[in-house]
């Protein structure tokens, strides 16, 4: 009887980037130290803005000529490779036309974003934990 030929896989370093407690929370302070950001979209000139007011966790959101309300709330991170998450539920919508030139009605919904931090001057907004969907970002406004 033939015996199975042994392969050894070798792997030389497998790179993990952790998430701590200490980052959620400057990502958090970073948020809300700096109350005016700007919503950077691929494929668009329009910005969005954002004001935090991190005394009543409440959020001002306006997009082109849409204006949003509502609070948010920080998620930290489930383990060390998965990114903290902001949560904001919208309670009042204009209903005016977004920078996507969209003017559904919000309020009464929320949305959830993972927060991948490049810097003081960019966190990513993303649609999974793991930081591998970030298509828009946010960008410090004066």
């Amino acid at each position: 009887m033939m015996q199975p030929k042994k392969v050894w896989i070798y792997f030389p370093f497998l790179l993990f980037s952790t998430i701590t407690v200490a980052e959620t929370l400057s990502i958090e302070k970073n948020l809300s130290s700096t109350q005016k950001w700007g919503l950077v979209q691929s494929g668009t000139a329009c910005i969005e803005h954002y004001r935090f007011k991190p005394t009543t966790n409440e959020v001002f959101i306006s997009s082109n000529q849409e204006i949003v309300t509502g609070t948010y709330h920080f998620i930290e991170a489930g383990n060390h490779f998965e990114l903290p998450a902001i949560v904001i539920s919208f309670e009042t919508d204009n209903q005016k036309a977004d920078c996507a030139n969209n003017a559904t009605n919000q309020a009464g919904t929320s949305t959830t974003n993972f927060l991948k931090r490049v810097s003081d001057k960019k966190i990513f907004f993303c649609n999974d934990s793991l930081g591998k969907q970030c298509s828009v970002y946010l960008v410090p406004e004066k």
